[in-house]
């Protein structure tokens, strides 16, 4: 079954969101399974850059096969090759992906967070007369008052038994707005139990075959039919999961639209 480019605009509340960040619009991509460049892809990039993002991240499963990534990497880069947000490029790797795809798109400027936070800041916090859109802040301002800040967290899921929460958050501070990237959903009870913010997630397609009232056959992990795909609420953590754009397996969806999440951040449900 064929889909047209499907992007999902969703707005989160979060109270613990800095003041800097209100507003915050991120572009969250997942599950691309390119191996090659197809004309599929040209309605993806049209699609993608009919936005304005602050920030794009990806959550794994880049790629489809080991020995594609050449192919993969240079479609990647052709997919979103245009896209310039102020904050910049991060991915995380999934299962499928290989690791030498990792140093290949850094190349292409694109961030890898492996076990790694970074603290983003917003334009107004960068030094005087620096363009680099991301820089650390500092921990006290001048008048030693804690600043606020938005730590963006990668875990590396390229295998399950690399998943290192306390190596991840290790720069992070107890109060600091924790965004973290997984590729497996289901570790979300461990990033609510870290003090995560927000999790964005991917891997399950949203079951990429379902019924046609969009329950998913297979799971690909231990959560809930529910939890698939969608924005839930775990505790105080937000999870939304991605059904993401490409395919595994059998190279179809049905009943299940690829997807692209747009992101709104805000600190409360006003507008």
């Amino acid at each position: 079954m064929f889909y047209e480019p499907h992007i999902d605009h969703v707005t989160l509340t979060c109270p613990r969101l800095p003041e800097a960040f209100e507003g915050l619009r991120l572009l969250h991509l997942s599950d691309l399974h390119i191996s090659r460049w197809t004309r599929r892809l040209d309605s993806w990039r049209a699609a993608l850059h009919s936005l304005s993002p602050d920030l794009i991240v990806m959550t794994g499963d880049l790629g489809h096969r080991a020995w594609t990534w050449k192919q993969t990497v240079a479609a990647i880069g052709k997919l979103l090759g245009g896209l310039h947000p102020a904050l910049g490029i991060y991915f995380i790797l999934g299962n499928h992906d290989t690791l030498k795809m990792a140093p290949a798109l850094t190349g292409l400027g694109y961030m890898y967070l492996k076990n790694q936070s970074v603290i983003l800041a917003q334009p107004t916090y960068a030094p005087a007369g620096k363009n680099a859109p991301l820089s650390h802040l500092p921990d006290r301002g001048e008048t030693g008052i804690h600043q606020p800040r938005l730590a963006l967290i990668g875990l590396d899921q390229h295998r399950r038994i690399d998943t290192d929460f306390p190596r991840a958050l290790r720069q992070v501070h107890r109060d600091d707005f924790k965004l973290i990237l997984l590729h497996y959903p289901d570790l979300i009870h461990q990033a609510a139990a870290a003090g995560a913010d927000v999790c964005l997630a991917g891997h399950t397609h949203g079951g990429q075959i379902c019924w046609p009232d969009g329950h998913p056959i297979i799971r690909h992990d231990v959560l809930s039919q529910a939890m698939c795909t969608g924005v839930h609420k775990v505790a105080d953590t937000w999870l939304v999961v991605n059904r993401g754009i490409g395919a595994a397996g059998l190279r179809i969806r049905v009943f299940c639209p690829p997807q692209a999440i747009m992101l709104t951040l805000r600190r409360t449900n006003e507008k």
